[in-house]
């Protein structure tokens, strides 16, 4: 027998961001429960909208569970009285229910296991429950006078298994067959649904559209009919549109117009920012000029648009103005008012910040190619000017962009106009990187000093939540370093960073972490190199090199020069795919397992001195001789940035490896021999460690 689960949860309004996790969370909770109790389907649907979660799974096979062994098998009939008492005690069982059975060689007491049958609507209510009470939202709140927490109080619980109501109950809400349409737009009187499949249908003709994907495409058509009647394109902005999306059930698409008067000399940054993000409207342009806007909404009338329009333009004229005082003033004075603005209660003011990034960018413009030192301080001075404005104040989103048009307005060079406006950049993995020389090195400037500031300040990462966006910082500064092919040491710029903060808020030759320990200057430097590599591993991760590769090259101690580290590792990775590669990771592993073998009988270690009288065999001369060369070779070739020749140095090592290994008896009676043989060995090793350390590649 088959059946069909309808389960749905009204509530007030979910918040847009909250409901692809919770989409996703209660298919997963369904799915684990229902594998885990060999309860089988077809398949499961989640619909998530402004007001509800409905969960569909087709096609349940209510079947028997299957237990082979449906027999309890208990002590030898020779145990002792109370020993068979106890079995039968523990199992609900009396005399009577004994029977028998042979075993190997003895005869044991048994009895037939209980066997009930599977109740589906039991297990149901019961699994449901644990879900509602068990879900998890990022914010939920207690209503009435129960202990229970949703997200938002609950309206009606819908239950039925094909036409049969199962009775979940949560918050003082009972399950039932009914439920409601469209809050505006249809009646507020319930209705009933006989069975899942009528659902779908009743729910809609109530104005209900259940799927995101469904809603979101309905706001895109008719948008694009609009922009198409009017030679008009929409300003992109998904995570908006999926925002609008889950704010409706039912989408009425209204375009408004922008009053260009209002909107005059306004940056198109200034009004994408008033619409999306204040207002939470998409915007429609011809390309240069933002001309209308759409919003979405519950319900339509006259006055609707209207109102929305004169939202619009109260807040359009609010930014004309708040610009007009702003350029006033030029850029050096608000410069001037950054003092007393906070940075960080550890760390002093955005002014005190400023200095430093003024040093920390021109020290940083020695390794950028064509970098101007006289750009790269003027860029660096006005970077924060605008954190000072009004119009800032009033939209932070904008930082960085009004500071490069202010700057543009009061005619500064390029150049720096772009450096302002790109110094934030990159934010997130797929945002564009600096690239001008000045902006990358105001860019790694900025970030360099907040992560080395914060960190030390004992700012921490707890699992996702970054309040002061570090990981940001870090991934920002070293993928600002290689797109821009940047040699710039990450330890010496880790370390003039912090020598910059010697005479203002710490104690002397002292940083606080933790807000409880202090550490020196050198343990912080590694405390911050540390959580930079981390990152550095996850970026060379995600561009598909080998996790084993990249513990191999990162593995030195005197890692500093993160763009050749990267191709170290790609090379690397590559190379041990091709014979060749295969060939020195096999020459490795033969030196190393006998040396770890030796160690390990011996229960001592190898070093890697050895003295050349104790070579009398001619093979192992000859060993000697091209580890000497090769040792040489390869730090000049590394030192030049070859690493491919350091790679074909090792190649050579095979053959002089194994005519060692196959004419060298390596434990002969001299133990001096034996011991010098080792050393050479464990001498070679350390060649090898000099590219990258293979150990860690041969444990993967």
């Amino acid at each position: 027998m088959s059946s069909q689960l309808l389960f749905e949860c009204l509530s007030e309004e979910i918040p847009s961001r909250m409901q692809n996790s919770a989409a996703a969370q209660a298919k997963g909770y369904v799915v684990n429960t229902f594998n885990k109790n060999n309860v089988k389907f077809a398949s499961i649907e989640v619909f998530i909208t402004a007001r509800r979660i409905t969960l569909f799974v087709d096609n349940i096979g209510i079947t028997e569970p299957k237990d082979s062994n449906n027999e309890i098998k208990g002590p030898h009939v020779n145990a002792p009285k109370n020993a068979v008492e106890g079995f039968l005690k523990k199992n609900g069982k009396s005399e009577i229910d004994l029977f028998v059975r042979r075993v190997s060689n003895g005869d044991f007491y048994f009895i037939k296991k209980d066997v009930y049958p599977f109740n589906i609507q039991e297990f149901l209510k019961n699994q449901l429950e644990e879900m509602l009470k068990n879900f998890s939202w990022p914010k939920s709140m207690r209503w009435s006078e129960r202990k229970e927490r949703w997200v938002r109080p609950i309206k009606n619980i819908l239950c039925i298994l094909n036409d049969e109501i199962i009775p979940v109950s949560f918050a003082g809400v009972a399950a039932c067959n009914t439920t409601y349409g469209h809050r505006f737009l249809s009646s507020d009187m319930a209705f009933t649904v006989k069975t899942p499949k009528d659902y779908f249908e009743l729910i809609e003709k109530n104005n209900v559209i259940l799927q995101p994907d469904k809603r979101k495409q309905y706001i895109l058509n008719q948008i694009d009919k609009f922009t198409k009647e009017r030679n008009l394109q929409l300003e992109k902005n998904d995570y908006l549109l999926n925002e609008l999306t889950g704010f409706i059930e039912w989408p009425i698409v209204l375009f408004g117009e922008v009053n260009q008067e209002k909107s005059l000399g306004l940056p198109k940054e200034v009004m994408l920012s008033i619409i999306n993000t204040q207002q939470k409207y998409l915007a429609l342009s011809n390309g240069k000029r933002i001309s209308h806007f759409v919003t979405v909404v519950n319900v339509n009338n006259d006055e609707v648009i209207k109102g929305h329009e004169k939202i619009l333009e109260a807040r359009l004229a609010d930014a004309q103005f708040l610009i007009s005082q702003d350029k006033k003033e030029n850029l050096d004075y608000y410069v001037k008012k950054l003092d007393s603005i906070l940075f960080h209660a550890s760390l002093g003011s955005v002014g005190e910040k400023v200095k430093r990034i003024i040093t920390l960018s021109k020290y940083i413009a020695i390794y950028v190619p064509h970098a101007s030192l006289i750009k790269v301080e003027r860029a660096a001075y006005l970077a924060k000017a605008d954190l000072a404005t009004s119009i800032v104040k009033e939209f932070p989103e904008l930082q960085g962009m009004i500071g490069g048009y202010y700057a543009s307005y009061f005619q500064e060079d390029e150049e720096i106009v772009e450096a302002i406006t790109g110094h934030y950049k990159p934010i997130g993995l797929e945002q564009e990187c600096p690239k001008s020389s000045t902006a990358v090195a105001v860019a790694i400037a900025d970030k360099i000093d907040g992560l080395v500031g914060l960190i030390a300040a004992g700012e921490k990462i707890s699992g996702s939540y970054d309040q002061f966006g570090l990981r940001r910082m870090a991934i920002g500064v070293i993928r600002t370093i290689l797109e821009n092919n940047l040699h710039v040491p990450i330890r010496l710029l880790i370390d003039k960073s912090l020598s910059l903060y010697s005479k203002l808020v710490f104690t002397e030759g002292t940083m606080l972490i933790d807000r409880s320990n202090k550490l020196n200057r050198e343990q912080i430097s590694e405390l911050v190199l540390k959580f930079c590599l981390e990152r550095f591993r996850v970026i060379l991760k995600s561009r598909g090199i080998g996790q084993d590769v990249i513990d191999s090259i990162l593995h030195k101690a005197d890692v500093d020069d993160l763009l050749m580290a990267e191709k170290q590792a790609v090379m690397l990775d590559c190379y041990l795919n091709t014979p060749k590669g295969e060939q020195i990771l096999s020459s490795y592993k033969r030196i190393s397992n006998i040396v770890n073998k030796a160690e390990k009988n011996d229960n001592t270690t190898y070093d890697t001195s050895y003295d050349e009288k104790f070579l009398v065999e001619s093979e192992e001369i000859a060993l000697s001789s091209h580890v000497i060369a090769a040792r040489k070779n390869i730090r000049q070739a590394i030192k030049n940035s070859h690493f491919n020749v350091a790679l074909n140095e090792l190649t050579g090592f095979a053959p002089f490896i194994n005519q060692f290994m196959d004419n060298v008896k390596i434990d002969c009676d001299s133990s001096e021999l034996k011991r010098n043989r080792l050393s050479l060995l464990a001498n070679i090793a350390s060649v090898f460690h000099l590219v990258a350390d293979f150990n860690l590649i041969l444990k993967q």
